[in-house]
């Protein structure tokens, strides 16, 4: 169970969830090709000599490749970002937590930003900006189309509850009259 299921309020729906794009594993991943073709060289003319340095550059592109893939998965499975009946939710982080939520009632806008590589990917960057001008973009997001859509869906669906409540609260007070 994650953070997201875990905060929600009373009657309150997770309606859309996404993570961080896999594209993250990119750059372990290049640390890890450089390792193995680095292994193919072979040694230098001073056998001994050229053997251990060269064991020793590839202990340190192995070393960050694997501490490179720890970090990008620990970013990976603890980063959530979600869509609920009242509020759009952002958590990432696992030692030191870092969440934000907004109100969907208080949300102005919410934009894609997306590359030629990011959209044949399926990734891109989100930016939800609140009323107030505060706003905050999540880079690396899977499918952002599909998030910017069901977040208006859902923006769509409160504004027009607070309209029907705003109306029905306005009959009321004439009947009173």
């Amino acid at each position: 169970m994650g953070y997201v299921t875990k905060n929600l309020m009373e009657n309150e729906e997770v309606r859309y969830q996404t993570k961080i794009h896999k594209i993250i594993f990119f750059t372990p991943l290049i640390y890890f090709i450089l390792a193995y073709l680095f292994n193919l060289v072979p040694c230098g003319e001073n056998e001994a000599m050229g053997c251990d340095i060269k064991e020793i550059i590839l202990a340190v592109i192995t070393i960050i490749a694997v501490l490179s893939l720890i970090v990008c998965l620990i970013k990976y499975i603890f980063t959530e970002f979600a869509i609920t009946s009242r509020r759009i939710i952002h958590k990432k982080g696992f030692i030191r937590r870092e969440t934000w939520e907004l109100l969907l009632s208080k949300v102005e806008s919410v934009q894609v930003d997306q590359g030629i590589f990011a959209r044949i990917i399926g990734y891109g960057a989100i930016d939800v900006s609140g009323t107030g001008g505060s706003s905050d973009p999540v880079k690396l997001i899977r499918r952002p189309l599909e998030f910017r859509m069901k977040a208006q869906e859902e923006i769509e669906k409160v504004q027009s509850n607070i309209k029907s409540n705003e109306s029905s609260t306005d009959r009321t007070e004439e009947s009173h009259e």
